[in-house]
């Protein structure tokens, strides 16, 4: 039943060693299930993440309306990074301390990268990306990924 759930349930882990906090997640797989770190909490889940979401939404605009739609993704954390893969105008949001996500940052190095954390951030990067200032396109990450 528990997979069978459309979303994640959020947690936290307290005292846990790197070792048991890997050993849990291999448990999960084994059983069918996801764990991932956030921003700010890991999220246990079934076989389905924001990207999933995101797809199935963006594939019922189109089909709805018709039209091509543009789509655009904020992120902070390296369990967003297939989400922000998928949409025409990925953001990269920093963390409180001002780092990014590696991983993302690996596998997608021009995205572009807001300049403030938090709600504040949040706002003026969306802001910024709905007037298309600032913002770099899915093409344009796509060719900076193949030419790395």
């Amino acid at each position: 039943m528990a997979q069978q759930r459309e979303t994640g349930e959020p947690f936290t882990f307290q005292n846990a060693t790197p070792a048991k906090i890997r050993r849990f997640q291999q448990l999960a797989r084994e059983r069918g299930y996801s764990v991932q770190r956030g921003g700010r909490f890991w999220h246990f889940s079934g076989d389905h993440d924001k990207a999933v979401a995101l797809s199935a939404l963006i594939g019922f605009y189109r089909l709805a309306w018709k039209v091509p739609i543009r789509t655009i993704a904020l992120g902070d954390s390296d369990n967003d990074l297939l989400m922000l893969q998928l949409v025409d105008h990925p953001i990269l949001m920093p963390k409180p301390d001002g780092s990014f996500a590696n991983e993302v940052l690996a596998h997608v190095p021009n995205i572009f990268r807001a300049k403030t954390s938090g709600s504040t951030g949040w706002n003026q990067a969306l802001l910024g990306a709905l007037r298309g200032n600032g913002t770099r396109t899915a093409k344009s990450n796509a060719s900076s990924r193949r030419a790395s």
